[in-house]
C-alpha cells in the first residue's frame, strides 16, 4: 500500500494538472476536443520508453551512443568519463557492473557482450555512431518470450535509419573537463569528428558514417593501503612524503599515493549498411561495424623520497609505518568486426519473417601492463615502471560471438502470433604472456591461458489475442537448451579441466491489458526467466600484479547455477492531449542469483568474483510523464522517478549476508529535463539527474559512501542550448554537472564538463 498509494495520487495529480481545457469530465465521461497521444499499453507486452533523435539533438550532451540513455526512466550507464569503455547498463533491478542482466540491440543485431557479467563486459558502444539514431526503447523486464533471460533487467533497442535520398552529415564536438581530487588537478581537452553519406538509388540504399573520438579521462582508480596495514618494519626503506589521507568505505583510516587509469584513448569507428527492397516488399540489408582502439593508462604518484624522485612502488615509510603502493600503468590496443545480415519481411499481411545472423569477433585485443616485482627502492628507477618495464600481455584476440535468430509473424483474426528460434555461441581465447616490456607487444614465457565455449538453443512462441477493442492478452512461452564446454584454465604448472555441462529450462509469459476509455490504460504482466552463466563467469581466472604489493584477482566458479527470476509488473497510464504520465508498480523475485562481487584488499588490489545467492527480492515504483506546452506554449518536460527496494532473503553459503540490500540499486532515483523552443531555430533544454544511497559490497559494509571505492548520492545538472544559425549549419553548447558535484560509483565519475558542437547537414 506504501507504493500503490502514491501512485494514484500521482496520476490524478497529474490529471488535474495537466489535462487543462482540452478534455471535459462530464457525468463520468470524457469529452475529447483533440485526440490523445498514442497508447503504449495495447502495443507492448511491458513498459516501454523512447528517446527519439529529435529529443536526444535538443536536450543531450551526447559524445557516445551511451549518454543518449541518462534521462530514461530507471536507467543509468556507468559511463564513468567520455569514452569509457566499461560502460555498462543499470537499470529498476539490476546494477552497474551486471553487464549480462540486460540486452542491447542496434537494429536487431546483438550489441550486449554476453561473454561476461562484470565491468569488463560492456555493450558494444562503438558499433554505433549517436548522429545515426533515430531512437532509443526500452522495454523493462523478461516479460516477452522474443528474447533470452539476460533481459531480466530490460531490453535496449537502437534503431538507425537509411536514407530516402542523397544526404550528408559532418560535424566536430570538444568537451572539456578539469578534474580536482587529492593530488590531482588536471584540464583535459578531448574532441570527436563524425562524417556520413547515404543515398537511396532506386531499391538499393546505403549508409556510412566514420567516428573518431579522442579523450583523456580523470584518474578512475588510485593507489591506497589501508593504516592498519602498514607495518612498523621501517628499516631500509626511503621515507616519503605527499601522500593523502582520509576516510575509506568502512570509515577506516586510508592513505592515498597516487593515481592510475588515466586513460588517453582514441576511438575510431568505421560502419557500412546496404540494402535492398524487392517487389515482394522484402529487404535483405548487410552491416559491417569497424571498431579501433589505442589507449594507454598512465599514472601519477604524489610519493616523493627525499631525493625528490617519484616512487610508483616497493616499500615505502609514511608517518613511520611501511607501505608496498604499487601505481600500474597500461596500455590496449584493439580491432573488433561486427557483421551481420538481416533479410525480412514486413508488409504487415497475414504473413512475415525475418533471419538475422550476426558475428562479432575480437580480431585482435591485446591489453598491456606493468607488473614490477621489485620491492626495494634502493635504486628508484627498478620500481619506476616507465624505466623498467617488466610487465604482462593479456591477449583476447580469437574471443567473440555469434548469434542467428529466425522468425515467422502470423495475424490471423484478431491474432499477432510470432513463432521463432534462437542460437547464440559464445567464445572466450584467453592467454596471459609475461613481457620484458609493456609498453610494446612482444610477448615473452606463457603465464596462464582460460578458454570454454557456451550454446544456447531456443524455440519461442508470442500470441496477441486482441480478446476486444479493450482488452488485449499477450502469452508466450521460451524453451531453451544451455550447453557449457571445453572449459580450460591452465598456468605454469597446473592444467584445470571442467566437465561440459548442459541445462533445459522453459520460461512462460503472460500479459493483461485494458484500456476502458481512450484517455486510461491499465496492464498486468507476468514473466519467468533463466539467466545462464556466462562463459567467463565460469572458465575465466586472471591474476594482475604480484605479492607483496597489490593484486587484482578474478576467480572463476564452474559449478555456478543458472539464475531463476520472477518479475510481475502493474502499470496505470493517464493520457492526455499534450502527453501522458504513468505509474509503475514492479518486483523481482530472484532464485540463485549470480552476484559479482569485489572486495577490496587492505594492501590495495582486490578479488572479484561471482556466487549464487539463494534468493534476492527488489520491488518498487516507477513515475514516469512526458508533456508538451507544459503551462506554456513550446516548452516540454519529461520527468521520471524510481524508488526500490531490494533484500537479500535467503544466503546459505553466507548468513551473514541475510537482510542486506542488494549491491548498486539505488535506493532513489530521480530525472528530469525541460525544453523551451525559442524558435524553429533556436531551443534551450535544462535537466537534473538524482541517485540515491546505494551500496557497494553483498555484506553493506560501506558506511561511508561518499569518497573513493564508495557509492555516493549525486545530483548532477545539465544544459543544452542548439542554435540553427545558417541553412543546414548547427551550433550547439552544453554542460553537464554544472554544480561540480563530486559523485562516486566505487570509481570518481566526471566533474563538471563542458561541450562545443557545430554540425553540417545536407
Amino acid at each position: 500500500m506504501k507504493k500503490i498509494i502514491p501512485a494514484i495520487l500521482y496520476l490524478f495529480v497529474m490529471q488535474l494538472a495537466f489535462s487543462g481545457d482540452k478534455s471535459d469530465l462530464v457525468t463520468g465521461t470524457i469529452t475529447v476536443k483533440d485526440s490523445f497521444v498514442d497508447s503504449r499499453i495495447m502495443k507492448f507486452p511491458a513498459t516501454v520508453e523512447t528517446y527519439d533523435k529529435k529529443q536526444i539533438e535538443e536536450s543531450v550532451n551526447a559524445a557516445t551512443p551511451a549518454q543518449t540513455l541518462k534521462y530514461l526512466p530507471s536507467i543509468q550507464v556507468r559511463e564513468r568519463s567520455i569514452g569509457d569503455r566499461n560502460g555498462i547498463i543499470s537499470s529498476r533491478t539490476i546494477g552497474s557492473i551486471s553487464s549480462a542482466q540486460s540486452m542491447l540491440y542496434a537494429d536487431g543485431v546483438l550489441l550486449s557482450n554476453l561473454l561476461g557479467n562484470s565491468f569488463s563486459y560492456p555493450p558494444r558502444w562503438g558499433m554505433v555512431n549517436p548522429e545515426e539514431i533515430q531512437r532509443i526503447s526500452m522495454m523493462y523486464g523478461p516479460f516477452s518470450s522474443l528474447y533470452a533471460g539476460n533481459s531480466m533487467g530490460g531490453v535496449i533497442n537502437i534503431e538507425t535509419r537509411m536514407p530516402e535520398r542523397l544526404e550528408a552529415h559532418a560535424g566536430v564536438q570538444s568537451f572539456i573537463q578539469n578534474f580536482k581530487l587529492y593530488g590531482t588537478d588536471q584540464t583535459k581537452i578531448g574532441n570527436r569528428e563524425f562524417f556520413s553519406i547515404g543515398n537511396k538509388v532506386n531499391d538499393f540504399s546505403f549508409w556510412a558514417s566514420m567516428n573518431r573520438l579522442e579523450n583523456t579521462a580523470q584518474p578512475l582508480d588510485f593507489s591506497v593501503a589501508n593504516v592498519s596495514a602498514g607495518s612498523s618494519s621501517t628499516a631500509g626503506n626511503p621515507s616519503v612524503t605527499g601522500a593523502y589521507q582520509d576516510k575509506g568505505i568502512s570509515n577506516q583510516d586510508r592513505v592515498i599515493f597516487g593515481a592510475t587509469a588515466i586513460d588517453t584513448s582514441t576511438q575510431t569507428n568505421a560502419k557500412f549498411k546496404g540494402q535492398y527492397e524487392f517487389l515482394n516488399q522484402s529487404k535483405l540489408a548487410y552491416t559491417i561495424g569497424l571498431w579501433d582502439l589505442d589507449s594507454r593508462q598512465n599514472v601519477q604518484s604524489y610519493i616523493k623520497d627525499n631525493d625528490g624522485n617519484s616512487i610508483y612502488g616497493g616499500y615505502v615509510n609514511f608517518n613511520n609505518k611501511r607501505y608496498t603502493p604499487r601505481m600500474s600503468p597500461a596500455q590496449a590496443e584493439a580491432f573488433h568486426v561486427m557483421q551481420s545480415i538481416d533479410f525480412k519481411s514486413n508488409d504487415k499481411g497475414f504473413f512475415n519473417w525475418q533471419m538475422t545472423l550476426s558475428d562479432y569477433d575480437y580480431s585482435r585485443d591485446l591489453s598491456n601492463r606493468s607488473n614490477l616485482e621489485t620491492t626495494s627502492n634502493a635504486n628508484p628507477s627498478l620500481t619506476n615502471p616507465y624505466i623498467t618495464k617488466t610487465g604482462q600481455i593479456t591477449d583476447l584476440s580469437g574471443t567473440g560471438w555469434t548469434v542467428f535468430d529466425s522468425r515467422v509473424t502470423l495475424r490471423p483474426k484478431d491474432h499477432t502470433i510470432d513463432l521463432g528460434y534462437h542460437i547464440d555461441y559464445y567464445h572466450l581465447r584467453q592467454t596471459v604472456n609475461v613481457s620484458n616490456d609493456w609498453m610494446g607487444s612482444q610477448k615473452g614465457t606463457f603465464n596462464s591461458l582460460s578458454s570454454g565455449n557456451t550454446k544456447t538453443h531456443a524455440v519461442y512462441v508470442q500470441d496477441k489475442w486482441q480478446i476486444s477493442p479493450e482488452w488485449a492478452l499477450t502469452a508466450g512461452g521460451r524453451q531453451e537448451h544451455y550447453e557449457a564446454y571445453d572449459g580450460i584454465n591452465q598456468n605454469t604448472t597446473n592444467l584445470a579441466r571442467y566437465d561440459d555441462r548442459s541445462r533445459n529450462t522453459f520460461s512462460p509469459k503472460v500479459s493483461l491489458s485494458f484500456e476502458p476509455i481512450p484517455a486510461w490504460g491499465f496492464r498486468a504482466a507476468f514473466g519467468k526467466a533463466y539467466r545462464f552463466p556466462t562463459v567467463t563467469e565460469l572458465f575465466q581466472q586472471l591474476t594482475l600484479g604480484t605479492a607483496p604489493g597489490p593484486v587484482t584477482i578474478v576467480t572463476n566458479n564452474p559449478n555456478l547455477k543458472p539464475e531463476e527470476i520472477y518479475s510481475a509488473e502493474i502499470t496505470a497510464e493517464r493520457r492526455f492531449v499534450n502527453g501522458l504520465a504513468r505509474a509503475s508498480l514492479f518486483r523481482e523475485d530472484r532464485y540463485d542469483a549470480l552476484i559479482s562481487q569485489s572486495n577490496i584488499l587492505s594492501v590495495g588490489g582486490q578479488t572479484s568474483y561471482v556466487e549464487n545467492v539463494d534468493h534476492v527480492r527488489i520491488y518498487g515504483i516507477e513515475l514516469a510523464t512526458e508533456l508538451k506546452n507544459v503551462m506554456i506554449p513550446k516548452l516540454d518536460l519529461v520527468a521520471n522517478a524510481t524508488l526500490t527496494d531490494s533484500e537479500i532473503l535467503k544466503n546459505d553459503a553466507a548468513p551473514s549476508y541475510i537482510n542486506k540490500k542488494v549491491p548498486r540499486i539505488p535506493r532513489q532515483l530521480y530525472k528530469a529535463v525541460a525544453t523551451y523552443r525559442v524558435s524553429e531555430d533556436f531551443t534551450m533544454s535544462l535537466a537534473a539527474r538524482y541517485s540515491g544511497r546505494q551500496f557497494i559490497n553483498l555484506e553493506n559494509s560501506d558506511i561511508n559512501p561518499e569518497t573513493y571505492a564508495g557509492a555516493s548520492r549525486l545530483l548532477f545538472v545539465d544544459a543544452k542550448v542548439n542554435y540553427k544559425f545558417k541553412d543546414r549549419w548547427t551550433a550547439s553548447l552544453g554542460v553537464d554537472n554544472i554544480f561540480n558535484d563530486q559523485a562516486y560509483v566505487s570509481h570518481p565519475l566526471s566533474q563538471r564538463t563542458g561541450y562545443a558542437q557545430i554540425k553540417f547537414d545536407y
